[in-house]
Formats: C-alpha cells, structure tokens, sequence
C-alpha cells in the first residue's frame, strides 16, 4: 500500500471531493481503504458510487453489501441500477458507456474533484495483451494511464502498481470483507483467459512483473508525448493539413491519422481498423486533388487541395418534378419560365416542344444516364461530364437535370446542354433559365 499511498499524496489537493467507482469487490474495497488512509492528512471527502449492472442474480446482493458497509463507515453513496440494455441482451460496451455516463453525472452533480476507479496492475497488462491482439494506436498499447482527463473530468487509477494478488492478500489480514463476482472465473471474455492463462505465466517467469509491464506502459506514454509535439501545427479547426502531412513520414502519418480519428471518433474509435488507416493513407497520397473514403458512422474522409479532414456524410434526396412554369427545388435553385432569349450560356435552355416529348421533368442522376452534348458528334455519359467537372460525390447527387417523357436528357443545369438546345436564329418555343442558389460564403 506504501507506494500507492505516497502517489496518491502526490495527486492529492486538500479538501478535495474524491468520487469513487465501487461494486464492493476486492479492488475497490482495497481503493477504498487506501483513501481512507489518506483522508486525515489530506482533508479529502469522499462519496462512492456503486453501479448495478442487473445481469445476475448476484447484483442485488452486492448493492446490498455496499449500502449497509458504506452505512457503518458513514460514508454516502449515489446508487444506479441499468434497468434494461438494447435488444434485451448484456454487452460489455454498452454496460461500460451507462456506467461511466452515470460516474460523470455524479461528478457533476457533486462537483467532484477527481474520479477514482480501482484498476490494478493485472488490469493494466491484460489491457496491453488486448490492444496487442486487436491492434490500437501507440497511446492504446500503452494499457490505462494512472491519470487521465475524460470529457473534462480527472481521472484517477492508483492501485496500477499492485497485483490482485497483492491486494486480496491485504484484505485477507486486515480482515476487510469483499464480494466476489463469479463470472470472472469464466473464460468466455477475453479479458479472463488473458487473466487466467498469461498473468500466472509472467508471475512465474518475473516476480516483479507489474512494475516491468508499468514501466513499459510509461515508456509508451512519454514516447507518445514527445511525437504529440512533433504534430503540432499539422491539425487546426479540425482539419489535417495536407501539404505538412506530406512531408512527414510513414510513421508519423500514420500516428497522425490515428490521433484525429481519436479526436473525431471518442468512445467510438474501435470503430476505426488499420485498415481504415491504409485506405486513408492510399487515399491521401494518390495524384488526385479531390477524394473522399466512406468511414464508419456515417462518415467520410475527404481531401482537397490543401486539407484532409472527415465529416458527416452527407446524405442527398433524389428528386422527380414535372416542369412548370416555375420550379424550386429542395436547395433553394429556381427554374423559371421565360418569354424571351435572354442569354447564351448553360443556365438557360431553348427547346422546339415538335422536338421532344412533353411534359418535362426535373430530376437526379440515375445510373447509365447518357445526353447528346451539344456540338459534340455522339453522346456521353453523365458520369464522364461529372468526373471531368471534378465534382465531389454529393454535388453530383444535387445536379438538376432536365428529361422529357421519354427520358431523353436534354440539360445537365448550370453544366453542359443537349444537341436540343437552339440558337438565338433558330425556332423555339420553350425556354427556361436555371437561377442556381449560392451556397453561403465562407
């Protein structure tokens, strides 16, 4: 307990408010304890917090135990049970995000100072083995850090350099009680047989094994620590910048890229594979100016000629609207029935109705479109003009664009004209101007 009771010191402000994360078993017990051994020198109040996780029969039990041990010590406790979970069945993702969300309101409600949870050291290595197996960012193979900041709270893990061992054998002589939860001895989670096959292994092999696997832990967080500033500069108004991101090398784009998926992705960042990141690097580094990669949750990598950066995906509704005299559509575009030749540009459309086939209709790109471009000899495909305009997915998805009832494409609006158009000199009877909204000027 000594090394941990001086790195609590160490942390610790007078009068401070500690809220701790406590089920009641062992770990948290030992956490519990060991604050109060700290609580007279440094004047701290604490408040626990026990979550009931409601997948077992034994969870009543246990919020039992906490509120009458917590009684005796007259120590308060704010209790919150999980009523439910999505389609009535337990993942640990979703019992980790209701508990921590409950913590957080806590402190607060509370205004707490710092957020204790009991993590010990044997966490902290079957934390690396699992990053290692499941592939994580330099950060995240460093396992959990003795402080941290989560969504503005700070968070405290003062038992990392004590094994389970240690700490159930001081509960055991100072004969502290403590529940037990049974599904631990279960192989079914990772966690466990990591916990059961490998830690008695490094116990053997290296009796000193927590403080290697802490050491190791801090050197990857000093090493992450010295690259965060070598990226400074690179991400601003949350966007890469590309011609710096170019310049760096494999290495550091690759760390850089996974530091911004973290900032853009939170909770969700397991979300994001190394196979995300080799398809954003391919993607970043081919000759084109423009690019976009679809990303998990509805979102996407983009680059143009200065920046990378990822947004929301932008979904566009397709259209179908017959032609009248005056159409508005869904971005704020007009197009307008006019009497007169006003103009000679591809914003405006003159059509002899003996050559098409009314009515006409204003509608989106749909696959294998093709249009007979005015003085071109032959026709083209939709896709072809857009690409050659080096317009990006969602504007070629906006496009309006003119058929008649036989599908012919007579105007791609604003862009290109069919060999339907007429001239000034030639006989029309139908013209239309296309008055296109401008997008607002950043």
């Amino acid at each position: 307990m000594k090394e941990a009771s001086v790195f609590l010191k160490s942390v610790l402000k007078e009068n401070s408010l500690c809220v701790v994360a406590f089920s009641g078993g062992p770990d948290s017990m030992y956490l519990l304890h060991l604050l109060q051994e700290v609580q007279k020198e440094k004047k701290i109040r604490i408040l626990c917090a026990h979550v009931n996780h409601n997948t077992r029969a034994g969870n009543e039990k246990e919020e039992q135990f906490v509120r009458e041990y917590l009684s005796t010590l007259e120590i308060s406790c704010e209790f919150y049970k999980i009523e439910n979970y999505k389609n009535n069945k337990f993942s640990e993702e979703e019992g980790r995000e209701k508990r921590y969300a409950f913590l957080k309101k806590v402190m607060k409600e509370h205004h707490g100072d710092y957020l204790f949870t009991a993590h010990h050291g044997d966490d902290l290595i079957e934390t690396i083995f699992m990053r290692i197996l499941r592939g994580s960012t330099l950060k995240g193979y460093a396992g959990i850090e003795r402080i941290s900041t989560w969504d503005g709270v700070t968070l405290v893990r003062p038992l990392l350099s004590l094994s389970k061992k240690e700490i159930k054998e001081y509960l055991d002589k100072k004969n502290i009680p403590y529940v037990t939860d049974e599904t631990n001895e279960s192989n079914h989670y990772l966690r466990n047989r990591i916990r059961h096959t490998i830690i008695p292994f490094l116990e053997e092999e290296e009796p000193k094994y927590i403080s290697k696997f802490l050491k190791f832990s801090d050197t990857l967080l000093e090493s992450e620590k010295l690259l965060e500033e070598k990226t400074e500069n690179i991400i601003e108004d949350n966007k890469i910048n590309k011609e710096l991101f170019l310049k760096k090398s494999n290495q550091e784009q690759k760390r850089i890229l996974k530091h911004y998926f973290k900032e853009v992705y939170g909770q969700d960042l397991k979300k994001i594979t190394d196979k995300h990141t080799t398809l954003a690097l391919d993607m970043i580094r081919n000759e084109k100016e423009r690019d976009t990669l679809t990303f998990p949750k509805k979102k996407e990598l983009k680059k143009n000629k200065n920046s990378i950066w990822l947004q929301d995906k932008k979904e566009s509704e397709p259209f179908f609207i017959e032609l009248k005299d005056t159409v508005t559509l869904p971005d704020g575009s007009v197009i307008k029935k006019e009497k007169e030749y006003t103009m000679k540009s591809n914003y405006e459309i003159h059509l002899n109705s003996k050559d098409i086939k009314l009515p006409l209709y204003i509608t989106t790109r749909k696959p294998g479109m093709k249009m007979e471009v005015k003085n071109l000899n032959g026709s083209r495909k939709l896709k072809d003009i857009f690409i050659d305009a080096h317009l990006e997915k969602e504007e070629k998805d906006k496009i309006p664009i003119l058929i008649d009832s036989n599908n012919t494409v007579l105007w791609v609006l604003g862009m290109k004209k069919s060999k339907y158009d007429l001239e000034k000199t030639e006989n029309y009877d139908i013209i239309y101007k296309y008055i296109k909204k401008e997008g607002k000027k950043k």
